[in-house]
């Protein structure tokens, strides 16, 4: 007698596991996912405020203010991130000894 797959069978139960594995990880591959143009990785605004640990409304000021770089594609606002690496180590400084 042929065997049925149905809703109660293990072979259904595993493929339904795989693939809400395999959604999982298309959307974390969509949240990491970095655009690149001219060789050159990109972060969102939101990617930016989460790594610098900073507010909407602070991230408008340096912008404002030219103290990190931007650009507008299609009208979203992308920051390039080797650029806001460099703006960090610039603008570092060390903490002072206590003595």
């Amino acid at each position: 007698m042929d065997k049925f797959i149905n809703y109660e069978s293990d072979e259904f139960k595993e493929l339904s596991r795989q693939i809400e594995q395999a959604l999982c990880d298309v959307q974390d591959v969509r949240d990491k996912y970095r655009p690149s143009l001219a060789d050159k990785h990109y972060l969102t605004g939101e990617q930016v405020m989460e790594y610098l640990h900073i507010s909407p409304r602070t991230l408008q000021s340096l912008r404002d203010k030219r103290m990190i770089c931007y650009t507008t594609i299609g009208g979203k606002i992308l920051y390039p991130e080797n650029e806001l690496e460099e703006v960090l180590h610039q603008n570092y400084r060390s903490p002072e000894l206590p003595f």
